[in-house]
């Protein structure tokens, strides 16, 4: 081979090498810019997850004070969603009862009305006759009467004369009411079946008959309950008196029909009563008549303008406000800063009932109040820019220092459950008999209404305390338990 032909071969294996070493040169750098390019997702990863590590710190310390007060949100309006551990291993434990349970049933009267006893003539099985035997077993059945009648009195009053008065007495029979054509006793049942089972007249007229035997008409047992009410209105009154004389009071209202025009009930409450007023109006002249014109206490009551101008300490209801700002934060289209400011109120509320379930300190509730009423000024000033946060911010500019002000008193609740539970009983019947079909028979409901739940509110017995009441000496209906 010459010099000339070694040259050529040279260069050629020198440019095939130079070609070698830019692709790898290439390849080098698109490996450093991937490699680059890695590091920076990595770096943003790692803030990420610091920044899910931070949230999800917060949600455990959130979740641990939702589970020390869980008992005050049963029926609340929101719930912690806590799944069992499922890394703990299954138990096949049964439901009910556990071996050694000491069991409990239906216990034995104390009295037995009559006794009787059971034997066979012949063999259920193969209809041999059987002779008697002196060994029983007892069993103990309790039951009610299927069909009853009407036990029809007669009685004869003697009119007698009393000489230092200079006037005719005479005695009222045991068991009646006077003017009432019908025994206590079943005008006790009547009350009970309209107020405590919210049973319509025609089926309580049905009842008597099928169970009683005892033909009334509707007309008549409306007559009996507007002269119940004459007897409840002093009581009633009283219980004016012990609502406007409670430090802490509760107020709700709901519609109401009267001869099928638009009416309104009103409820207020006490630790110890419960009144209902049924009214044309849901101005606030009506909360102005029952609760004075100097009231006093604290009002816990929703966010309704009725109430706002009331001369008095009042407390918003934060399960209102929540469930509005739980309702726009969870719908698709929700913002950003409703999301937020809804996790916010949230966590106040928490706060706030661990708070307020302490016993009270005046030097630290003070502390307390100055601590969240910057916080609600915080929410008021903020500038939102969506709608939805808006509509909340507006709601709680209204409430204001309204929403702390059971950080001031003892015994206060943060929330008007009370008065939704006690409001409750008058939308059912509202849906039962559609309301009322006159003004006096608005009134004559809402007195007696109030009568008997006062008297439920005390847990005592309807029918034992009915009684009571209505056979007191010259009829002083007493509400009074000492009484």
């Amino acid at each position: 081979m010459t010099i000339q032909e070694e040259v050529e071969k040279l260069r050629v294996e020198a440019r095939k090498l130079r070609q070698t070493d830019a692709i790898q040169k290439r390849s080098w750098d698109q490996q450093r810019e991937r490699a680059e390019k890695l590091k920076s997702a990595i770096d943003e990863l790692k803030k990420e997850n610091q920044a899910q590590a931070q949230e999800i710190s917060r949600l455990n310390d959130l979740i641990a004070k939702l589970l020390n007060i869980k008992d005050k949100f049963a029926g609340m309006l929101f719930k912690t969603n806590l799944k069992s551990d499922t890394s703990k291993k299954s138990t096949t434990k049964k439901r009910g009862g556990q071996p050694g349970h000491i069991g409990s049933g239906r216990k034995k009267p104390i009295h037995i009305d009559q006794e009787k006893e059971v034997n066979l003539s012949h063999c259920p099985y193969c209809q041999n006759e059987l002779a008697q035997s002196n060994n029983f077993y007892e069993r103990i059945v309790e039951d009610i009467p299927l069909l009853l009648s009407t036990l029809a009195t007669k009685y004869s009053i003697q009119r007698q004369w009393c000489p230092h008065c200079k006037k005719e007495v005479h005695g009222e029979p045991k068991d009646t009411l006077p003017g009432f054509r019908l025994g206590l006793n079943t005008i006790i049942w009547i009350m009970f079946q309209k107020y405590q089972l919210r049973l319509p007249l025609n089926l309580i007229v049905k009842s008597l008959k099928e169970q009683y035997n005892l033909e009334i008409t509707t007309g008549a047992i409306q007559n009996i309950l507007h002269n119940l009410q004459t007897k409840f209105t002093p009581k009633y009154k009283q219980l004016i008196k012990e609502i406007r004389n409670s430090q802490v009071k509760h107020a709700d209202e709901t519609g109401w029909r009267i001869q099928g025009q638009n009416a309104w009930c009103w409820m207020f409450s006490s630790p110890k009563s419960i009144l209902y007023t049924i009214e044309e109006t849901r101005g606030k002249a009506v909360p102005n008549k029952i609760l004075g014109a100097n009231p006093q206490g604290v009002l816990i009551r929703d966010d309704y303008a009725g109430y706002k101008k009331l001369p008095m300490e009042q407390q918003s209801c934060w399960a209102h406000l929540i469930r509005v700002s739980k309702e726009l934060a969870d719908k698709e289209n929700a913002s950003v800063e409703m999301q937020s400011l809804n996790q916010i109120l949230k966590e106040m509320f928490v706060e706030l009932s661990d708070i307020i379930s302490k016993e009270f300190v005046q030097i630290e509730r003070d502390r307390a109040y100055r601590i969240y009423q910057a916080k609600i000024q915080t929410i008021i000033q903020t500038p939102y820019t969506q709608k939805d946060v808006k509509e909340v911010q507006i709601r709680i500019t209204n409430q204001n220092t309204n929403l702390i002000t059971a950080l001031k008193y003892p015994n206060v609740p943060l929330t008007n459950n009370e008065a939704e539970r006690n409001i409750r009983k008058m939308v059912i019947t509202r849906k039962i008999s559609g309301g009322s079909r006159s003004n006096a028979g608005a009134a004559t409901h809402a007195v007696n209404l109030s009568v008997v739940k006062t008297l439920a509110l005390k847990k005592q017995s309807l029918i034992t305390s009915l009684r009571k009441l209505l056979t007191h000496s010259r009829q002083k209906l007493v509400l009074e338990e000492t009484e």
